[in-house]
């Protein structure tokens, strides 16, 4: 068996998020579907994360079996001619037959784009969440308390179905991109179910001054979901980049 890697590229706009589920159109689904049509050969193609509906990547990282030995660059276009537009095989390479581009990952880096205005920004609107009013400053000053080895309990859906919620922030910032336009990074050993939208929300809820950057802190520490603000929508969310 050969085991083969790849870094996909995807709107999530449309589609019920990665995993397969049952009457849905996923982007696990949509991959495997293409690997039979240019191979004929059935496989799972297993992603590094299960991005919620409506999530987007820029590099989600992939892997599958099959028999069949592919040249690279053909397989490539041959996957990307069988797929919709909104998804795109950027990259294929064969790996060692134990790599799991799920269980092998060490880092993971989500972006999180909004914009603050009161009036809509069309443009924004497919890949940004508008937010009417925020202090930016104090929503940065927050992300500091969000780095290193924490129990991030009060971050996590209650159905997320895990037990234990102990994960690694290596890097939490928010960067201005253009305009109205802002982008917060956050890099991580993983994440839980919702944890970056809800860590998303809550930094609103600090920068609309309903909490203080100080509080972060305080919300980590009780391990308490109700505390922590809302999940915001997935319309801004973009898996970034795996590390191995």
């Amino acid at each position: 068996m050969k085991n083969y890697k790849i870094v996909v590229e995807y709107n999530g706009k449309n589609y019920s998020g990665w995993q397969i589920q049952e009457g849905k159109v996923t982007i696990q689904g949509e991959l495997e579907r293409a690997v039979f049509e240019v191979t004929g050969e059935t496989t799972q193609v297993v992603g590094s994360g299960r991005t919620d509906a409506g999530v987007s990547a820029k590099a989600q990282v992939a892997n599958f079996l099959i028999n069949k030995e592919m040249n690279l660059n053909k397989f490539a276009l041959a996957l990307n001619a069988h797929l919709p537009d909104d998804i795109a095989v950027r990259q294929v390479e064969f790996v060692d037959e134990d790599f799991s581009a799920r269980f092998s990952s060490k880092k993971k880096t989500y972006n999180y784009y909004f914009y603050v205005s009161n009036i809509r920004h069309p443009l924004y609107d497919n890949y940004a969440l508008q937010v009417k009013k925020s202090d930016v400053e104090n929503m940065k000053k927050a992300c500091k308390y969000l780095i290193g080895e924490h129990d991030y309990s009060s971050f996590v859906a209650r159905n997320s179905g895990k037990t234990n919620f102990v994960r690694t922030i290596y890097e939490a910032s928010i960067e201005h991109v253009e305009e109205d336009l802002y982008c917060f990074s956050v890099t991580g050993s993983g994440f839980l179910y919702n944890m970056v939208r809800i860590i998303m929300g809550t930094l609103i809820m600090i920068g609309e001054g309903k909490k203080t950057p100080e509080d972060m802190q305080k919300i980590i520490n009780a391990k308490n979901r109700t505390i922590a603000g809302k999940t915001v929508g997935s319309v801004g969310l973009v898996l970034k980049d795996v590390k191995y």
